[in-house]
């Protein structure tokens, strides 16, 4: 599992908490990048969080950080998203 993978997944359970409580604002998230020192925390509405997890190769990352092998989708001041390429299996 991927550095990245890691930070995704605690913040689907932060947003699983949400959703149990009842969230209407802006929920504590954290940067999916490639370091795993990185502790930077991102503010989104569980709808927002929502609608970036329906696609599923999608990154939430402060701005600045970065993920190889992805490509910018949207940048504001508070997050980047970001998808990752399809890796190529190499031959030879």
């Amino acid at each position: 599992m991927q550095t990245e993978d890691v930070f995704r997944s605690a913040n689907d359970a932060i947003a699983e908490k949400g959703r149990q409580f009842g969230w209407t604002f802006p929920g504590p998230f954290l940067c999916e990048c490639s370091d795993m020192r990185c502790l930077e925390r991102l503010e989104l509405t569980l709808e927002a969080y929502e609608e970036l997890r329906s696609h599923p190769d999608r990154y939430l990352l402060a701005p600045g950080h970065e993920v190889a092998d992805a490509t910018v989708v949207r940048r504001t001041k508070a997050f980047t998203v970001v998808e990752k390429l399809p890796r190529v299996a190499r031959t030879g």
